[in-house]
């Protein structure tokens, strides 16, 4: 039996990975000997760079930026192709950034 998992990531918890990593392990537990694999897919948000940089072999290029509260976070971005890149949003400004008591856009986050 052959199997192949396309999973999101789950927000602040699972990447689109460890998803795969999970349903195959679990798959082996329930079916026994099979074959598994995987492809990381994303919506637009987070998980987005990861998926493009592995589904075009492609390279993450570490930078510093300033996250929703103007803290100084470790970010990143996709480059391919040699003049392709792709920018994701969530990576430097994404919820699972915001500790929940300091979720208002109103007066606490940078993003609006």
């Amino acid at each position: 039996m052959k199997l192949l998992f396309a999973s999101d990531s789950f927000k602040g918890s699972l990447t689109s990975e460890k998803t795969v990593e999970l349903l195959s392990r679990a798959a082996r537990e329930v079916f026994g000997e099979c074959e598994c694999s995987g492809v990381p897919v994303a919506d637009g948000g987070e998980g987005t760079v990861e998926a493009v940089i592995a589904a075009e072999q492609g390279e993450q290029i570490a930078v510093k930026v300033h996250g929703p509260l103007m803290e100084e976070t470790d970010s990143f971005y996709g480059i391919f192709d040699g003049n392709k890149a792709v920018i994701e949003m969530a990576a430097a400004s994404g919820l699972p950034m915001v500790p929940e008591e300091l979720r208002n856009p109103l007066n606490t986050t940078t993003s609006i």
